[in-house]
């Protein structure tokens, strides 16, 4: 079988390494793994042999061969390509962000070769709308992948890093509880309650990921070893638990499949 296409659209480029490493690890997991046999018999074939040994399996790209899509580019990119990203949503007026996330919809839509499924990963700061917005979007299309729901983070996606954080020495160890101390709660166990207004802020999310990772192992590195079931019990309010779930029961039985829906066309 050939490698299922992924198409992201994320903020950054550190978004976008993020997500794709959420999604790896979630396809390496060996409750998912050994039931993919194709792809598990890929990635043993190639361990050691390669520096990303899933490549035979999925690929992940943006629009115009680049690696990924810049959301913030996108609405630009659309008018620029001439596609109609107004109109109604459904007969209703559009939330914050929903001709955003058309626009990077209708551009993974003309490529010629569109991919098997979208990510599309977009911070929502405290704004229900954009989520609203985002749902908009992917409601009004027919659409020629799947879109995968839920790469929504709250307040914003450093807060996933928080939630998957776990302290390995004393000195970090020593951070976590004076950073409970000072915040009078536990970042990790309840990231949503984070902020992404202010990095000056004492509960803001990239100065909170910032304390906890002076030294040590990077927050993103540490994905691959993370438990699937802390992530879905700390990441419950901050939206990490359902992109988690969302993966699992729609992103992971596309790349079993080898791309197929389960109606075989796409």
């Amino acid at each position: 079988m050939s490698a299922v296409g992924i198409g992201i659209a994320a903020e950054s480029a550190g978004d976008t390494r993020i997500i794709q490493k959420l999604v790896d690890r979630m396809l390496i997991d060996r409750m998912l793994i050994d039931r993919i046999a194709w792809v598990k018999e890929t990635v043993e074939a190639c361990q050691g042999s390669m520096t990303d040994p899933l490549s035979p399996c999925r690929s992940w790209q943006g629009v115009e061969g680049f690696g990924w899509l810049d959301l913030h580019g996108a609405w630009k990119r659309a008018r620029e390509r001439g596609l109609r990203i107004y109109g109604s949503f459904e007969g209703e007026r559009a939330e914050e962000d929903a001709q955003m996330h058309r626009a990077a919809l209708l551009l993974f839509a003309e490529e010629v070769e569109p991919p098997v499924a979208v990510v599309i990963a977009r911070d929502l700061d405290g704004r229900a709308e954009r989520a609203e917005g985002f749902a908009q979007a992917v409601a009004a299309g027919s659409w020629p992948f799947d879109v995968v729901l839920g790469a929504l983070p709250e307040p914003e996606i450093e807060a996933w890093l928080v939630a998957a954080w776990v302290p390995e020495d004393d000195s970090e160890r020593q951070r976590l509880d004076a950073l409970r101390r000072e915040l009078h709660f536990d970042p990790c166990v309840q990231p949503e309650r984070l902020t992404s207004k202010n990095e000056a802020n004492r509960k803001d999310a990239k100065r909170v990921l910032a304390m906890l990772t002076i030294a040590g192992r990077d927050a993103d590195a540490r994905w691959a070893d993370v438990l699937v079931e802390r992530l879905e019990a700390s990441g419950a309010a901050c939206g990490l638990a359902r992109f988690v779930r969302e993966v699992r029961e729609h992103l992971v039985p596309l790349v079993e499949r080898g791309g197929a829906s389960a109606s075989g066309q796409w």
